[in-house]
């Protein structure tokens, strides 16, 4: 197997392959070369029988305490491919599990690399595919035992992971997933047509178009009007934040595709920013963990307060030159005194599209303060029309 067969989203993760015996170690050797962010925990004894080659890049710790080594592994990683025993994996992160939307995928192997058990977060940690791509690589067999994969459904969760989506409330996944494990239909929603949908579900997209006809239109009472025709238990894909009631059976998946162009007077509070966008987020329905990323024009892309912004959200910070903000002039509206003094006609908004991909304005410029803020949503992998048609 090479690396190419290795999905990207398996080989990006952030893996610690940890062994105790010297043919371990040469099984932690070959993985570690399908993984370029891994490395390989050991014990001390075998840090003789470790390769110096420069060709082995991953890498290394010694361990001799392996309490303190589990506790690392399992903060700073993503994955964990433990070759060793089922028993000693489980009894070793017994205190170090919190969820399974934050824990990271654990996969546990042989030291042959025969069975490549699936063990912690196998749909939203991504340890089902791991085992699967780890099992190519040893020759041998992922042992997967989550319920919706042995009957061959899409988990809710699993719909989540692929669509990069915030889900709410999280607590009915189970509920959800038992629905489709036992043959019942879970009602599909979504303003994107998808490419495939999901064994298990059924699309309802006409009903679903009422959240979203009027890009600059949603509203409460909107909201509620299509609520009324939700049938349940309904699946509901939306980047607006939609008020769940308790009494129906509904389950939410907000997309994290959302880009928000900023812009801002000279020595502005990273504070004012913050609640600007805060402020503007929460007045358009719009989620602020669904924010993939940030942008500016490059005049700005040292401002200390957007900067701090896009530092405290951890998402990345994009900057476009004059010529790219113009290259959107007339798709917006434009300002004299921004002009005036920077040569273009808009911040904010053109630098939100330029992020999107030229996607779709969610929210136009807002100006709260000495900031401004703009939303676009870009078009995602798995919709199934061209933004040229939304409206």
């Amino acid at each position: 197997m090479n690396t190419d067969q290795v999905s990207s989203k398996v080989r990006e993760k952030k893996t610690a392959i940890l062994c105790l015996t010297e043919n371990g170690l040469r099984l932690a050797e070959k993985l570690a070369g399908f993984f370029p962010d891994s490395t390989v925990y050991m014990p001390c004894r075998l840090a003789g029988a470790a390769p110096t080659s420069p060709d082995n890049k991953y890498g290394r710790v010694y361990v001799s305490n392996w309490t303190n080594a589990w506790a690392e592994a399992f903060k700073n990683n993503t994955a964990l491919i433990c070759i060793m025993a089922v028993g000693i994996v489980v009894r070793s992160l017994a205190d170090l599990m919190v969820s399974k939307f934050t824990d990271p995928a654990v996969v546990v192997m042989d030291e042959k690399g025969e069975y490549v058990i699936s063990l912690l977060s196998g749909h939203l940690g991504g340890a089902n595919q791991l085992a699967r791509a780890a099992a190519g690589i040893t020759g041998g067999q992922a042992v997967i035992t989550t319920a919706s994969d042995v009957e061959q459904k899409t988990a809710v969760d699993l719909v989540a992971q692929e669509i990069d989506a915030v889900v709410e409330p999280w607590q009915r996944i189970k509920t959800f997933n038992r629905y489709l494990i036992e043959g019942q239909a879970i009602n599909l929603y979504s303003p994107w047509p998808w490419l495939k949908i999901p064994a298990g579900f059924c699309w309802q997209g006409g009903e679903g178009y009422l959240f979203y006809q009027g890009l600059y239109s949603y509203t409460a009472a909107r909201a509620a009007e299509a609520a009324d025709k939700i049938l349940e238990p309904a699946v509901i894909i939306s980047p607006w934040k939609i008020k769940m009631d308790n009494n129906r059976q509904w389950v939410q998946l907000r997309p994290r595709n959302l880009a928000v162009g900023m812009g801002c007077r000279r020595n502005v509070s990273s504070n004012e920013v913050m609640q600007a966008l805060e402020y503007v987020m929460e007045q358009f329905s719009l989620d602020i963990d669904c924010v993939k990323k940030l942008a500016t024009i490059d005049l700005k892309a040292q401002e200390p307060a957007l900067l701090d912004v896009a530092a405290r959200l951890g998402k990345p910070f994009l900057s476009f030159n004059a010529n790219e903000i113009r290259s959107l002039d007339g798709t917006y509206e434009p300002s004299a005194w921004v002009k005036e003094k920077i040569g273009v006609g808009g911040v904010c908004e053109p630098a939100a599209q330029l992020a999107a991909g030229r996607g779709i304005t969610l929210a136009p410029k807002q100006k709260i303060g000495a900031v401004t803020i703009s939303v676009a949503m870009e078009k995602s992998w798995w919709w199934d029309w061209d933004l040229a048609n939304v409206t």
